[in-house]
């Protein structure tokens, strides 16, 4: 970083400059070792401590005090008055400028404001520059210390207009660099997007559609809020029945990548992983291990070259990100890149995936996923894969089962990309989902963070639900790794040894173990999986539900969030035994008719849930709300277009169409600060608009043409 000292001559009163011929002589002696010390000239050290400055930092201190008890003195000689256009403005000047940076100080000078020569994130408030190189372009955050970075041309055009403009306009940004504009390696090996045609047949007349641009009017990451969390949303509702797991993924009833992040096994993904590139460091992960260990996990960190096709994916090699940030400004192809590499992305497409293939495999053996009417006691089992995404990424390393690993896209310890899952051994160590690389390194520094593997993750889910349908017809999908079985109409032998059967199938199949809970109905079938984790099963005969319920904790119960459980530990109630003694008018009174019943019904275990195929899809839609930073309308247009795109496909994947599509935008709030998370949409005002079509559609064209009409 470059600085710029003023030229201007200080007025006779600041003579701190001057000196006399006695005082120069001592000052020549004291640095040069004088005679009266003659053992300064062999030690350099002595002859410093001797000066009147300790050290670097106590210098710097006082000439910054005389250059501000400068400025101060050319100010009141000026007679500028203390309320002047530029009063609480501070500028530090990066660089050549137009005007020179003497021409700026002359106006902060003479206007109210102040100059400063050595930059320092305490004292100044604007910084001034008219070109950065590329080096401080891919670190601007860390350069500018979350300070706007503009141009000359805000102070010139504020003081010809006699008020403070709005500086958004006038700031430098990533995109602003020339070499901002060179292409990506990965651009050029990319598939060309295949043209989007309308379908003819128009199937679902009624489904909604949603894509929702975030923070289109988010300018820069300095006019960004102050949210900790940022991610992806697929809104894709399934179900109303399905249980919510004790890992918080995704449900059955409403597919979900938001900004909350609930979700145990997480969604912290594309958007952490680039956030970190301008802070990553190399070296070892930090965990003792052989050979042969570190070899295989340096390998998770590295380009792989399959055949003729270079592939910078991280969903299989899971390279480290390169060195510049990526958002709307610098990746052409963010929309489909972001989604590339989201977790809950693919539990979405792969739940797609899965109704195709073995709903029409129902459909060929004839069987009905209807409620049983026969009067037979059901047995219900819940099965669930540990750590699945964890899990899957080490079961073929037998060397770090017992260590504490997460995965993650970024293994930056100073960063603030997401765990997203963890094994058990690393929430030992307090490491949880949604918990910061930093805070987790902080906790377990001998943490291991491997990527994601999505082509592994698919093939394990594939081989967990092939297991599961040859044992049992009726299985309702929670996840890729969690269902619902009813065994009530094929059970034959005793339902702990089929259980253990599928079980152990499943680790032969996947390499990775699965947790199980049986009971008569679907909610204590979850609370039993809840028992047996990790790797075990857990069998709760109706006769002993009551006792096991009697000591459960409310908040254990699915369903039940943090205000429910708070409004009832209020009124002293935290135990299912207490909450029996309630009656439900007045549960009914206190949470209103469906969540009263549920509170009644759960606390005595009582559930008439059944087991059913995934449902029906009800809305499709896309969401980003990290990484959209816009220069222009023009900008705004494209992003607009390629969110349209992947709503398009999405509708097209699932073989539905839509009447209601509905447009969602983010917008800063006002006064807002800058966000926690890099590069995300900050603390916003959330706007949406709807619109319903005469007919249903699935198509690009006419999607952007609504989304174009559409005002905010």
């Amino acid at each position: 970083m470059s600085s710029t000292s003023s030229g201007r001559r200080a007025p006779s009163s600041s003579a701190a400059v001057a000196s006399s011929p006695g005082q120069k002589r001592a000052r020549d002696e004291a640095s040069s070792g004088s005679p009266s010390d003659p053992d300064a000239a062999k030690n350099p050290r002595r002859a410093f401590a001797s000066s009147p400055f300790a050290d670097f930092g106590t210098y710097m201190a006082a000439k910054n005090s005389k250059l501000a008890a400068q400025f101060d003195a050319d100010a009141n000689t000026s007679g500028t008055d203390a309320g002047g256009l530029f009063d609480g403005v501070s500028i530090f000047v990066d660089g050549f400028t137009v005007p020179s940076s003497q021409e700026l100080k002359e106006i902060m000078l003479n206007n109210g404001g102040r100059f400063v020569n050595y930059f320092s994130r305490h004292t100044v408030t604007h910084i001034v520059c008219s070109n950065l190189p590329d080096s401080k372009m891919k670190n601007l955050r860390a350069f500018s210390r979350g300070l706007p970075v503009v141009k000359p041309a805000w102070v010139v055009d504020s003081l010809a207009e006699n008020r403070l403009l709005n500086c958004a306009p006038y700031q430098i940004n990533q995109n602003s660099s020339s070499s901002r504009k060179q292409m990506k390696l990965s651009s050029f090996f990319s598939e060309k997007q295949n043209e989007i045609c309308h379908k003819g047949e128009q199937n679902n007349q009624n489904k909604d559609i949603e894509f929702q641009p975030s923070s289109a009017q988010e300018g820069s990451q300095y006019q960004s809020g102050d949210c900790e969390s940022e991610a992806s949303m697929d809104t894709l509702e399934l179900s109303k029945d399905s249980l919510s797991s004790d890992e918080q993924k995704a449900s059955a009833f409403e597919e979900r990548e938001s900004g909350d992040f609930t979700v145990d096994e997480g969604e912290y993904d594309y958007e952490t992983a680039c956030s970190e590139s301008r802070n990553d460091t190399d070296g070892n992960l930090g965990v003792p291990q052989s050979p042969n260990a570190k070899s295989r996990c340096s390998n998770l960190f590295s380009t792989r070259s399959t055949g003729s096709h270079l592939s910078l994916s991280l969903e299989k090699s899971a390279a480290k990100p390169s060195g510049r940030p990526h958002s709307t400004l610098t990746d052409p192809n963010f929309v489909e890149n972001y989604f590339k590499y989201s977790r809950l992305h693919f539990i979405g497409t792969w739940r797609n995936r899965y109704r195709k293939r073995f709903s029409n495999l129902l459909e060929a053996k004839g069987i009905k996923l209807s409620a049983d009417h026969s009067g037979k006691k059901k047995t219900i089992i819940h099965i669930d894969m540990d750590c699945f995404f964890v899990s899957v990424v080490i079961r073929n390393m037998p060397e770090l089962h017992d260590k504490p690993v997460a995965v993650c896209h970024s293994d930056n310890p100073k960063g603030t990309a997401e765990i997203s899952s963890a094994n058990y051994p690393a929430r030992n160590y307090g490491i949880k989902a949604g918990m910061f690389v930093r805070d987790a390194k902080a906790r377990c520094p001998h943490l291991m963070i491997v990527p994601y593997n999505f082509d592994a993750y698919e093939e394990v889910a594939d081989q967990f639900y092939g297991t599961l349908h040859k044992h049992c017809s009726k299985v309702q999908a929670l996840s890729c790794d969690e269902a619902f079985l009813d065994m009530t109409e094929c059970l034959h032998d005793n339902p702990e040894e089929v259980t253990q059967r599928i079980r152990s199938e499943i680790f032969h199949a996947t390499k990775c173990t699965a947790s199980a809970g049986i009971a008569e109905n679907m909610l204590l079938a979850r609370l039993a999986t809840r028992s047996a984790k990790p790797n075990g099963q857990c069998f709760i005969p109706s006769e002993k539900a009551d006792d096991y319920l009697s000591s459960l904790s409310i908040k254990a119960l699915p369903g039940i969030g943090h205000t429910v459980s708070s409004k009832l530990k209020s009124k002293e109630i935290e135990y299912c035994s207490q909450l029996r003694n309630v009656s439900k008018d007045a549960l009914h009174k206190d949470f209103g008719k469906k969540t009263g019943d549920l509170l009644w019904n759960y606390c005595r275990g009582i559930d008439h849930s059944i087991v059913g195929s995934v449902q029906e899809t009800k809305s499709v839609g896309a969401e980003i709300n990290w990484g959209v930073r816009f220069n222009d309308n023009k900008d705004a247009e494209h992003f607009l277009n390629n969110l349209c795109k992947e709503v398009s496909l999405r509708l097209q994947g699932c073989g539905v169409q839509g009447r209601t599509i509905t447009l969602k935008v983010k917008t800063r709030r006002e006064g807002a600060g800058e966000p926690i998370k890099y590069m995300g949409c900050g603390d916003c005002e959330t706007t949406s608009r709807s619109m319903t079509i005469a007919g249903a559609t699935d198509s690009f064209v006419t999607l952007q043409r609504i989304a174009k009409q559409t005002r905010i």
